[in-house]
């Protein structure tokens, strides 16, 4: 009973054009991407739904974020993203994923940074 449940939640949610995104890979908590950021609301970054948005239509997206993370960037507003070359470009291809599995929100800030 419980099982049916959940599959008619899932089905109700999938009606009503919410989007499920994938599970955050456990490397952005042992990194501890969200100190400075949460999947939905700026904090010290920004919120990766942003950052999904302002890649949405940008070739290779995932792995534009993906250097990022590793590389480290400035600009796109008061945000400066400091290099992190300990993740492995594996981990940062797997977090940018699911950085761009998030839906945006309905007006998403522009927060595309520059290397």
């Amino acid at each position: 009973m419980k099982r049916a449940s959940i599959v008619v939640a899932l089905v109700a949610f999938a009606g009503a054009g919410v989007a499920l995104a994938a599970e955050a890979p456990p490397s952005m908590t042992h990194h501890r991407c969200y100190v400075c950021h949460s999947d939905r609301q700026a904090l010290a970054g920004p919120a990766f739904a942003d950052i999904a948005a302002a890649y949405r239509d940008t070739p290779n997206a995932a792995a534009r974020i993906a250097d990022v993370i590793r590389s480290g960037a400035v600009g796109g507003g008061p945000w400066h993203m400091p290099p992190h070359p300990e993740i492995s470009t594996r981990e940062a291809q797997a977090m940018a994923r699911y950085i761009l599995s998030l839906d945006p929100p309905p007006r998403a800030r522009a927060v595309k940074q520059t290397q």
